[in-house]
């Protein structure tokens, strides 16, 4: 009885294995697109970056030469 349980366990991982092999095999042939999402989110991240710096740039205030010019202690006073 043992045995019977073994065997049915070794036909299912090899049909898993057979189905995973074969979905890899089309992955890289391309036949099988990856879905949405997988280059959809990097990009979205990327847009994110860009967006930020962006603000980040245009937060700061730009200094006139005169105000350059005057190292920054002297303006705590």
């Amino acid at each position: 009885m043992e045995n019977l349980g073994n065997e049915l366990i070794l036909i299912h991982q090899e049909s898993i294995r057979s189905a995973s092999m074969l979905r890899h095999a089309f992955r890289q042939s391309g036949m099988i697109n990856p879905p949405l999402f997988r280059s959809a989110i990097p990009m979205l991240g990327e847009a994110l970056i860009r967006v930020g710096t962006r603000l980040k740039q245009r937060s700061y205030t730009r200094l006139s030469t005169d105000e350059s010019t005057v190292p920054s202690f002297l303006v705590m006073l």
